[in-house]
């Protein structure tokens, strides 16, 4: 019996150690095989076309062999996939009811208010006059985002009704519009079992993701102090929403985002289940012991997922997105104390468009917010949510020092 990995992750390198000893057939999109160590599988079929329908069917027929014992992912678009494919061929795992309300954002978020959580108005969106049916019911500004989106691809925000005149939404695709919330972004990731929280670290971004897709600023997070009042809120609206939708079957990953209004409430913005994106695998592993990537697949393939270690640092991240201009100048190394890896993959002299996402980037930077113990707190860096940002601005400060862009 074999595993069926499917990947969109630059990870295969590290599979093996992961799951030891496992035979594995693996589906993977071509930019994420570069190091692919495909002597350790049984199978390895690299396409270009990843989402589209062919692939469905090389999935339908691999697992039609009765080799598969279990389907494994990774990555968001996999999910519904994934599902769909377990229960046409009977395998265990999660199914399309569970995968569905993590995967449609509308879906999700009216689960999630039948269980008393706050979440922003929404309706479906098929053209112009949905939109501005939407704003005669719900006042501006509102959010209007594809439905089946991911990285802030595509979201605008509609301020005043000359925008909503404006607005023309695509044929051939169906959208959400939103009411706007203001306030920070926070996250929530970890593990989650058959609907309960196992652990989770509470984070903050210092400007939204739509800031970083449409105006490049640095997407920049950090880990909230345990004792920070706001942490363990984060922590209980994450385990509300878990327990409010369909249970996903074995251990496995979550990604959860909630809005911090300037009421101080705490407004669902959306979860996923699978590992957040830029920073935060390895910034959580560096705090928790816990790899996001490795615990998912284990728990996926039936396997025991270690626990978090305790007295570990907390970390934050920084992903720093390319700007409509000409890279001048950009940085080695970083020369902050609480670095821990920096990488700048640009090149200077290249003419840029802006970022395509709010994941997209020439540089990244992970970083140290404390020393561990107890109280996450031992080099005096934050006892709440404030302190957090003030190390997020210096980071985020050092950049724009180094960094130099042409018009």
């Amino acid at each position: 019996m074999a595993l069926l990995l499917l990947n969109r992750r630059p990870i295969l390198d590290r599979v093996p150690t992961w799951l030891p000893g496992a035979s594995l057939i693996v589906v993977t999109e071509r930019s994420a095989a570069r190091s692919a160590p495909t002597g350790d599988f049984v199978r390895t079929e690299i396409v270009d076309d990843y989402t589209s329908p062919r692939v469905d069917r090389l999935i339908d027929a691999v697992c039609a062999t009765g080799r598969i014992e279990r389907v494994l992912t990774t990555a968001e678009s996999d999910v519904v996939r994934a599902a769909r494919a377990r229960e046409r061929h009977g395998l265990p795992g999660q199914r399309t009811a569970s995968a569905l309300a993590f995967r449609d954002k509308l879906r999700m978020r009216r689960l999630a208010a039948r269980h008393g959580i706050a979440v922003p108005a929404a309706a479906v969106a098929r053209d112009a006059g949905d939109v501005a049916d939407f704003v005669r019911a719900h006042g501006l500004p509102v959010v209007v985002k594809p439905a089946d989106g991911a990285g802030s691809v595509g979201v605008r925000v509609l301020r005043d009704r000359r925008a909503v005149r404006a607005c023309v939404l695509p044929a051939g695709r169906t959208h959400l519009v939103e009411r706007f919330v203001p306030g920070t972004v926070c996250h929530v990731d970890g593990l989650m079992s058959e609907g309960a929280v196992l652990h989770a670290v509470p984070s903050r971004y210092l400007h939204p993701n739509l800031a970083t897709a449409t105006d490049g600023v640095p997407s920049v997070s950090g880990m909230l102090a345990p004792r920070d009042p706001l942490a363990r809120r984060l922590e209980e609206a994450a385990s509300a929403v878990v327990a409010a939708l369909p249970p996903v079957a074995g251990t496995t990953a979550f990604h959860a985002e909630f809005f911090h209004t300037p009421e101080d409430a705490l407004v669902l913005c959306e979860i996923a289940c699978r590992p957040g994106g830029c920073g935060i695998v390895e910034a959580h592993e560096l705090a928790t012991g816990v790899n996001l990537y490795a615990a998912q697949l284990r728990g996926q393939a039936g396997l025991p997922v270690p626990g978090r270690e305790p007295g570990l640092p907390r970390h934050g991240w920084a992903w720093f997105p390319p700007l409509p201009a000409t890279l001048e100048r950009l940085p080695e190394s970083c020369s902050l104390p609480y670095a821990h890896r920096f990488a700048a993959h640009g090149e200077t002299g290249v003419r840029h468009d802006g970022p395509r996402s709010s994941t997209d980037s020439i540089a990244e930077l992970v970083f140290r917010l404390d020393d561990g113990g107890a109280d996450g707190n031992r080099d005096g860096v934050g006892d709440g949510s404030e302190d957090v940002t003030e190390r997020l601005r210096e980071v985020e400060d050092w950049w724009s020092r180094e960094v130099r862009w042409a018009a």
